[in-house]
Order: structure tokens, then C-alpha cells, then sequence
């Protein structure tokens, strides 16, 4: 198996130019019996609820959501249900995708059934970040970053992560200690994927420990750790956090919608991420997958609704042109930032989850 990397340049280019309501989370029960039935286990505001209304319409296809905001919890439950899963279709990041098809849990796109796959945005075009071994494993739905989000009423622009640790912010900063240990380990000069540490698990290890104990002696500005980006959206609207290191998606979100958020790429830089719609392995309703992707697919309009709902670049074709001047200003980046992007690699996953893992409960527990 080839390695999953992304096409950094092409999903760069695609970052750089800026590219309703969510589906109720149902109970999704054993499907082997069903027919007109789509289950969906992905991120809340990632499929718009007017575009499943009108697929349940045209269709007579019934989708059915379950919400997560974890890929550890996605992949769980899959390894969890084995040969007899109860969804369908799953939201896998393309530096996990490695994992999934390890554990073989997904199974290749038959491209030929989704018409509409050439309406990918031309950075997609043939998911090269998805194909492995000239198969496709996924389609690609939405791109994002790690960045710095501040509330400009109360602070300054900055060129550093250490602004978060600064004393003026104690009790008033929020991050995801999984992610963000990753960005101080940059920070701090490491390598926050472990590509680089590969077959070299003391220096790996001292990376990890030295960001650990820098967030156990920083613990003091953290007002709250968070899992999900309500969550700290929900604390910026009201005011229980001015800095918080967060996906670009719920930040953008907030700009959009015309709050005194900015998002920035600090010069130490970032990790980027593709999220991507992909098939379960013996899914319940194989048949019903493919026509719900291939409809998603249709048109513009589905991915710049997507983009508003969740605040990350749609990977479909002619979005940008669908936008305000507001939305795409909440989505581009100064060049010189887009290129501080590092993407998630697949490349050494099981020691950066094992000691990212161990690292995190330990400054949870500290």
C-alpha cells in the first residue's frame, strides 16, 4: 500500500482561494433488512438538512445521521461492529485513512456509479489524496486547518503561538490538548506528526514529554479543554475565552457570521487536514450510499452550503463562486500563511496516537 499522504500543493491552492440547519442525530439500528435507507455517521453541520430533505424526496431514500466529533470514535466502533456494521457511509480525515484500511473497514469507490465525481474543484479532480494503489477510497468533501482564533476586541494581532501562553490570558484560553500538543511540539521545534521520529521512539518520546510538561506548567491559562467546535464557539460568543487554538472551520463560521473573531496561522505553523465521505466495508445499504453520494456531488450549491454550515473549503467545483465577499474573506489566507500549512501525514500513526494519547491524559490528570 501506497503511503496516504495529501497533494499538498493542489489542496494549498485550494485553501489559499477561499473556497441552514443540521440533520437530527437519529439512533441508527441494525440495517440488514432495510431498503431505501442510508445511514451516516459524520461531523455535526457537514451535510445540509435542506439537501437531505430534497434527497429523501426525490429518492424515497430515508438518511439517517449519527453525529461524532472523534475519528478515534468513529474507527472504534467500526473495529467494534466488524463484518456487521450499522452505517454506511463514515467521515475519515485523509491522515487516518491508513487506519481504516488497515483494519479493513472501508472498501474502494466504484467511481463508475458516482456520475458526478468529475464536479470535483480541479485540486481533486481523481481524488489523488484518496487514491491508493490506483483506488479511490473516498470522496472529498471539505478542507481545513489548525489556527489561532482570537477575539480582536480583546487582543492583538500576533505572529506566535506563544500568545497563548501569555499571563494577560490566564483562565481565558481553549484548546484540544490532542491537536494542540501536536502545534507545540512545532512550536517548540519537534516534529508535532512524528514522520520524522519513524523507528525512533526515545527521541519521539522526549518531544512528546517536553510539550507535555510545557502544558502542565501552562495549565493556568486554559479556561477549558474542548472536544467539539460548538463547544468553543459557544465560549467566544460569550466571552469566556479571547484565544483558542481550533479547527478553521467553526472559526471561519464565526466570521461569517459577522462576530470579532480572526484566524491566523502563526509563523511557527500548523497542520491541515481533508475530510472525505467514504463507503463501509459490507455496508447495510451499499446501493443507497452510492446514489446519496452521487446526488451530493450534483451541484455547487450543495458544497457552498456545506462551506457555510461548517466553516471549511468545500472540495466540489465552483463553490468559491457561490460565496460573499464575506464568506470567502472568512475562508482565504495570506499567502504567506497558507504556505505554513504542514498536512497531516499517514506516515508512523500508531506511536504519534499511542504517545499523544498517554500525553494527553497525563495533563488532563496533572
Amino acid at each position: 500500500m501506497n503511503r496516504t499522504d495529501l497533494t499538498r500543493r493542489s489542496t494549498l491552492m485550494l485553501l489559499g482561494a477561499g473556497a441552514g440547519l443540521v440533520a437530527a442525530p437519529y439512533v441508527i439500528r441494525p440495517a440488514r433488512a432495510q431498503s431505501k435507507v442510508v445511514n451516516i455517521t459524520t461531523y455535526d453541520k457537514f451535510v445540509p438538512q435542506s439537501f437531505i430533505e430534497q434527497f429523501q424526496k426525490d429518492t424515497g431514500i430515508e438518511v439517517r445521521v449519527r453525529l461524532t466529533d472523534d475519528q478515534g470514535k468513529q474507527y472504534n466502533l467500526l473495529s467494534a461492529e466488524g463484518g456487521a456494521p450499522t452505517t454506511d457511509i463514515v467521515t475519515v480525515t485523509g491522515h487516518r485513512l491508513s487506519q481504516f484500511l488497515k483494519s479493513d473497514l472501508l472498501v474502494p469507490l466504484d467511481v463508475a456509479r458516482i456520475g458526478n465525481f468529475g464536479n470535483l474543484a480541479a485540486a481533486y479532480k481523481g481524488a489523488p489524496q484518496l487514491t491508493i494503489d490506483g483506488k479511490v477510497y473516498g470522496v472529498p468533501l471539505l478542507a481545513g486547518f489548525e489556527g489561532l482564533a482570537r477575539n480582536t476586541e480583546y487582543t492583538k494581532p500576533t505572529e506566535t503561538w506563544g500568545y497563548m501562553f501569555e499571563d494577560e490570558f490566564k483562565g481565558l484560553t481553549s484548546y484540544i490538548i490532542s491537536d494542540f500538543l501536536s502545534i507545540v511540539m512545532k512550536y517548540q521545534g519537534n516534529d508535532g506528526d512524528y514522520v520524522t521520529y519513524e523507528g525512533k521512539p526515545e527521541i519521539a518520546q522526549a518531544a512528546t514529554d517536553k510539550a507535555r510538561d510545557f502544558l502542565i506548567a501552562n495549565k493556568d491559562k486554559v479556561r477549558k479543554y474542548y472536544d467539539a467546535g460548538s463547544e468553543v464557539q459557544q465560549m467566544f460568543l460569550n466571552e469566556d475565552i479571547y484565544l483558542a487554538q481550533t479547527w478553521s472551520g467553526p472559526a471561519a463560521k464565526l466570521i461569517m457570521d459577522g462576530h470579532p473573531i480572526a484566524l491566523s496561522i502563526p509563523k511557527e505553523g500548523t497542520y491541515g487536514f481533508l475530510y472525505s465521505f467514504n463507503i463501509v466495508k459490507n455496508a447495510p445499504n451499499a446501493d443507497a450510499a452510492y446514489i446519496f453520494l452521487n446526488a451530493m456531488l450534483a451541484s455547487p450549491e450543495i458544497g457552498a452550503a456545506m462551506t457555510r454550515q461548517s466553516g471549511f473549503n468545500s472540495a466540489f467545483g465552483g463553490v468559491d463562486k457561490l460565496l460573499t465577499d464575506r464568506e470567502r474573506a472568512a475562508l482565504a489566507l495570506p499567502q504567506e500563511q497558507v504556505e505554513r500549512i504542514q498536512f497531516f501525514s499517514s506516515v508512523n500513526r500508531q506511536m504519534k496516537n499511542d504517545m499523544i494519547d498517554k500525553a494527553t491524559a497525563e495533563i488532563k490528570a496533572a
